[in-house]
């Protein structure tokens, strides 16, 4: 069942980025630390904020984060849709949270990954 998220989860990744036209000059980045917070229920959130640093504007922003052995193989991942889609002008920023319900026991480090589209005018 894990294998079969991945490869799924990998599935819909390489579609968001072959259907997003990214320019070299368009960037969407981390906009400070991911901090990680465990709940009571045993549940993890991670917050954190991303800047579209492009000139232009770019829509559809989700923050993927994988959780990695000490191989560096994924064991979970799970993404957000910054600010529900809308559109991130050129400067701005949004906050997002992306939440597991609880992390593998062998979890060993995290990878944040951005996608993104841009704004057809």
């Amino acid at each position: 069942m894990k294998k079969s998220f991945l490869i799924t989860l990998s599935l819909i990744l390489a579609g968001f980025l072959l259907a997003s036209c990214v320019a070299e000059e368009s960037t969407v980045e981390l906009d400070g630390p991911v901090l990680q917070t465990e709940n009571f229920d045993g549940s993890v959130d991670f917050n954190g904020a991303v800047v579209n640093t492009a000139n232009f504007p770019v829509q559809s922003v989700y923050v993927v984060i994988f959780i990695k052995d000490s191989d560096g193989n994924a064991l979970a991942a799970t993404s957000a849709l910054v600010e529900e889609g809308e559109r991130l002008d050129p400067a701005e920023s949004f906050f997002f949270t992306a939440s597991f319900d609880d992390l593998p026991p062998e979890a060993h480090s995290r990878e944040v990954e951005i996608y993104y589209d841009l704004v057809e005018e």
